[in-house]
């Protein structure tokens, strides 16, 4: 099965990218307690992430084995290379001329926004590598559910238990939603001529979603909405819905959210006008998305050129 983007998968990345924005203050009106755990809405990029991965790593599986996932990382961190380093270069040189007490907690701060790359690219590759040495896809997938119920019982443990240790907490998140994700592609596609119902699951499953992510979180109801997260994405994929302003819009998005971590300097720095800080994360994400996109149709341009001079 081909790799397709799907229009209504990269709404929900623009929607639930605006959650850890609300949770860390940068909307117009002071947070309260309701929309609470922002790393829900990551869960939910954790698990399209794995919905998808299976599929990349099948078209990899007969080259060489390091190679192939060392190029799975670097393709997953490639789109956001530039937005990277600019805002990690920011971020440092803004640190090294206004010296704080804190420096090192500041950093910190600045750049726990990157957990979901970094955590994912490891993840990434680990998975593709016990995927190789498997070979075996039936046991793989058995393999990815003790990962997903391992990790979901290690969280339960750590919450009550209340040792919130922050790496641990979210390493046993990324994992457990990537495998959760890789178990929903075992599941075979919808085959429809007429009507899909797959449309009306998501209909219900949308505010259902949003009504648990509205009131009190607690293990069950947390457990219960990533178990819904995964099936959102199962019947969402089953609905052709694409085009480029859906892609872009998916792109931005992501890019909204690396961009908390360069406004956050500048709220470190004084500046606490949520209004303004949400304005420059915008601004910047948009110039970041239309300066990749025209440099990817310079290259592109480029490539077409020299492949004719080679004629």
């Amino acid at each position: 099965m081909e790799k397709r983007r799907n229009g209504l998968l990269e709404i929900y990345r623009f929607i639930l990218c605006f959650w850890p924005m609300y949770h860390h203050n940068f909307f117009f009106f002071t947070k309260g307690d309701k929309f609470s755990l922002a790393e829900l809405a990551v869960d939910f990029f954790f698990v399209i992430s794995g919905f998808f991965l299976l599929r990349s790593m099948e078209k990899k599986k007969d080259e060489h084995i390091l190679r192939s996932a060392f190029k799975l990382m670097v393709d997953r961190v490639r789109p956001f290379a530039f937005t990277l380093r600019f805002i990690a270069a920011f971020n440092f040189i803004c640190v090294a001329l206004f010296i704080r007490e804190d420096h090192f907690k500041l950093l910190f701060e600045l750049f726990k926004y990157w957990w979901y790359v970094l955590y994912l690219t490891i993840a990434i590759g680990i998975f593709y590598l016990l995927y190789r040495l498997i070979k075996n896809k039936k046991i793989f997938g058995v393999l990815l559910f003790v990962v997903a119920l391992s990790m979901g019982a290690f969280h339960y443990c750590l919450d009550e238990m209340g040792l919130y240790i922050y790496e641990f907490t979210f390493v046993a998140r990324t994992f457990g939603c990537i495998a959760f994700g890789m178990l929903m592609s075992y599941i075979p596609n919808i085959k429809v001529k007429r009507f899909n119902p797959s449309l009306l699951v998501v209909i219900a499953l949308v505010p259902t979603i949003f009504y648990l992510a509205y009131n009190e979180k607690t293990y069950v109801t947390r457990l219960l909405m990533l178990g819904l997260f995964a099936a959102l994405v199962y019947f969402t994929y089953n609905v052709s819905i694409g085009g480029r302003f859906f892609d872009l819009l998916g792109k931005l998005s992501t890019r909204m959210y690396l961009y908390m971590s360069f406004v956050t300097m500048f709220h470190a720095l004084g500046l606490t006008n949520h209004r303004i800080l949400f304005v420059i994360d915008v601004t910047m994400a948009i110039m970041d998305l239309s300066l990749t996109t025209y440099r990817e149709k310079y290259l592109a341009l480029k490539k077409q050129i020299k492949e004719k001079a080679t004629l």
